[in-house]
């Protein structure tokens, strides 16, 4: 055979060969996109990217059972399926007192989401440090939308929320409730799915971690403005050590040196830890205050038969209404005693005559019905009503349980804050000295 025809051979086997695997590869591409369409991988990479992150392909793994109502302002059935399971983990994790992993609802790398889960283990942390079983095996809750506003010329939503929560830990019988905690929430709307951008809550352990990392921030000459989020992490890290050292060291201790005068009366003190517990109805008497806590604190001393003190001028006066004791809300007719924490605490520790009697006293000599004050800087932030003590086997208080307008049978211990301050109520006088 000649050179030529050899050649001629060889030509056509290639193009041959070349037709074969263009054919085969036509019916394998074919063939793989219809396969694609049948098991509808389309769908279901469509949802994965939809949902997976937000907890619909799997459960908390903590077994605590989350029922969540959804009220107020309308929001998205996205959004509102992101804010739910977010708190769904978050009270599951309580629950178990077990951190969930709530940073997958989070826009990537995002600051916000190494705060809130330093808060969270904080919170984890006092719940597990507590002399009492604070797990729950099931939790309410209602999230009541009070605002939805974008944000002009961008993909993202405010949201702003109350959230009321109902559980009964283990180790107390009684039902614990959060009311109206408030929530703010600015939420990524650019890709399939919503996703967290930034979290604030008022919550005190949020408050406790948020000053311990500036804290340990400024201790190394930085700002939250100076860090990326990679090196943001080594200093999350740092303040959850210090919150936890912190707390450790905190131990209530009994009373030396503290005395109170005398009172005439007893105090009821069942009756005020009673109208803690039990709250209040809307009866139209009384209004809200920004210190709405000392306010509701008052009145739970005013409803165990302690009179208010409308004698002297407005500095030595405790009491609402005006000097007749009218149901009329005047403004004349309400002390600074009665709703400001500081002024309450002047008030206490220094009347000696009509009315109530009473004294600071060591943080570990709070008995039922005695207050109890958050302090800062020098500077109470929040105010409590004891409702039960929790003891040591000793029989020394290791933790109390305290009630005010938003809190009711919640440990004083897990707010994470180590600086606080107890009012002894001893009872009332009814003569003026």
């Amino acid at each position: 055979m000649s050179a030529a025809g050899h050649k001629k051979r060889v030509n056509f086997r290639n193009v041959l060969t070349a037709m074969i695997v263009v054919v085969l590869t036509a019916i394998y591409v074919v063939g793989f996109f219809l396969l694609w369409d049948y098991l509808n991988v389309n769908d279901r990479l469509d949802d994965i990217m939809d949902h997976d992150f937000y907890g619909k392909d799997y459960s908390p793994a903590s077994p605590t059972a989350v029922d969540i109502t959804v009220a107020g302002k309308q929001i998205t059935v996205e959004e509102e399926f992101l804010l739910s399971e977010y708190f769904r983990y978050y009270y599951a994790g309580l629950g178990a007192r077990s951190a969930e992993n709530i940073a997958r609802f989070y826009t990537n790398q995002c600051e916000f989401e190494l705060f809130d889960n330093l808060a969270y283990d904080y919170e984890i942390f006092l719940l597990n440090e507590c002399p009492l079983d604070l797990s729950f095996d099931e939790c309410s809750l209602t999230i009541n939308i009070r605002r939805r506003h974008s944000v002009p010329r961008s993909e993202k939503i405010e949201i702003d929320l109350e959230l009321s929560a109902f559980m009964t830990p283990k180790g107390t019988g009684r039902q614990m409730t959060v009311r109206e905690e408030s929530h703010s929430f600015t939420v990524d709307e650019s890709g399939k799915s919503p996703l967290i951008l930034i979290h604030t809550a008022d919550r005190t352990v949020n408050k406790t971690a948020d000053i311990m990392l500036d804290s340990v921030l400024s201790d190394n000459r930085l700002s939250r403005s100076d860090l990326s989020y990679t090196y943001f992490s080594k200093y999350i890290s740092a303040a959850l050590s210090a919150l936890k050292t912190r707390r450790k060291a905190l131990v209530l201790t009994g009373a030396d040196g503290y005395a109170c005068p005398e009172p005439e009366y007893e105090y009821d003190r069942s009756a005020a830890a009673n109208t803690a517990l039990n709250g209040f109805d809307s009866d139209g008497f009384f209004i809200a205050y920004d210190e709405n806590d000392a306010n509701y604190v008052s009145r739970c001393i005013f409803a165990s038969g302690i009179p208010m003190d409308s004698q002297g001028d407005g500095g030595d006066q405790w009491k609402w209404y005006d000097e007749e004791i009218s149901t009329e809300r005047k403004k004349t007719g309400c002390s600074k005693s009665w709703f400001d924490r500081e002024a309450f605490f002047t008030y206490v520790t220094t009347n000696t005559g009509f009315g109530l009697v009473g004294c600071e006293t060591a943080s570990g000599s709070g008995m039922t019905g005695d207050v109890v004050q958050i302090m800062r800087d020098g500077s109470p932030i929040a105010e409590f009503m004891i409702t039960a003590v929790m003891e040591r086997s000793d029989g020394t208080a290791a933790d109390y349980l305290v009630s005010n307008d938003r809190y009711s049978s919640v440990p004083l211990l897990s707010f994470g804050s180590t600086d606080i301050r107890v009012l002894h109520i001893a009872g009332y006088n009814t003569a003026n000295i």
